[in-house]
């Protein structure tokens, strides 16, 4: 085999490799605190598009979708410019 070949399959066994934030990312926090509100029987803080908005568009989608599974979000549908806004700062005034 050679050098290449052996490069290659080392790194398809070795998966993929992505830098992890040791405290978990905004998306799984987040995941985990919208289980705490189901499991407690609460719905959704009145500022919980705040906290969304905070997020990567990215993530933002997967928690959106992650609160509709849930059963958590049934109300008024998220616009495609809510979606795909950049992630506001902690410091940015909001809407």
């Amino acid at each position: 085999m050679t050098r290449l070949g052996l490069v290659i399959a080392m790194a398809v066994m070795a998966g993929p490799v992505a830098a992890q934030d040791p405290a978990g990312s905004d998306l799984d926090r987040f995941r985990q605190t919208a289980s705490d509100w189901l499991l407690s029987g609460q719905g959704l803080p009145r500022d919980y598009r705040v906290m969304l908005m905070q997020m990567d568009s990215a993530d933002r989608l997967h928690a959106i979708a992650y609160l509709r599974r849930l059963g958590l979000l049934t109300e008024r549908p998220w616009s495609l410019d809510d979606l795909l806004r950049p992630a506001a700062t902690r410091t940015e005034i909001r809407e």
